[in-house]
């Protein structure tokens, strides 16, 4: 019986292939490092230490964060007026209590003089800052320039401060809060006012008519404290609103 040719070519190819296979070396450990360090061996030479790799990368000029509103981030201070001196001529004197904790600010910044009312400068610190002096001396700097200085330690409530000692005049402080502000704009424009609606206070009172609270801008572009514009209208108990 005849085979056909194309059979016949598929034995033959089934055949040879059988072969081949057959007559591959086996592969061991030491052909198989050899085969590695072939193909890796080159890149080896290319290795460097961790520190290098750090100074790589501290090296590296890094591409800015881009702000969320296409213009360029920066910090800016918003302050806030958290104590004033009665008087325009400020305090040599006394303890005083802030408006509300100097804890809840970034900074705090004190404006004062000397004692005759000259050389009228600021102040700063951190609430971090504050806490470091006091651990260390049992007291902290409110205001200090030069010769001239006001120190001493604030109360539990983290707003009245007791003095310890001085031979400075105080006339402002403020709380200053860090914000990114892409406006420029500070914390206000001279002049500008902001009000609020006030409400009766107190269990048995009950409101007849909102009152109003406005505060107003200063020359310096700082706000001032809240001031009544006109006292919420209460009655008590079962009493009727007229």
């Amino acid at each position: 019986m005849k085979i056909p040719k194309a059979l016949s070519a598929l034995c033959l190819t089934i055949i040879t292939t059988t072969i081949a296979v057959g007559a591959e070396e086996k592969m061991t450990y030491e052909k198989a490092m050899a085969s590695h360090k072939a193909t890796y061996g080159k890149y080896s030479t290319q290795s460097i230490t961790e520190a290098q790799s750090q100074k790589a990368w501290d090296d590296h000029r890094q591409e800015p964060e881009i702000s969320p509103s296409g213009a360029n981030s920066v910090i800016s201070r918003k302050y806030k007026l958290i104590w004033q001196a009665p008087t325009s001529g400020g305090i040599n004197t006394g303890n005083f209590t802030l408006t509300e904790s100097f804890r809840t600010f970034d900074e705090i910044v004190s404006f004062g003089t000397m004692d005759n009312g000259t050389y009228y400068q600021h102040f700063r610190f951190t609430p971090l800052e504050y806490d470091i002096a006091v651990e260390r001396k049992g007291y902290a700097t409110m205001y200090e320039r030069d010769s001239v200085s006001w120190w001493g330690k604030f109360a539990a409530d983290n707003k009245s401060f007791v003095t310890a000692g001085e031979n400075a005049k105080l006339y402002e402080i403020y709380g200053v809060t860090f914000t990114s502000d892409t406006s420029g704009s500070g914390s206000c424009t001279s002049g500008q006012t902001q009000t609020r609606t006030t409400y009766c206070s107190g269990s048995n009172l009950k409101t007849c008519e909102p009152g109003e609270d406005v505060k107003t801008c200063s020359a310096a572009g700082f706000w001032g404290t809240w001031q009544i514009s006109r006292p919420p209208s209460c009655v008590t108990g079962t009493q009727q609103c007229r």
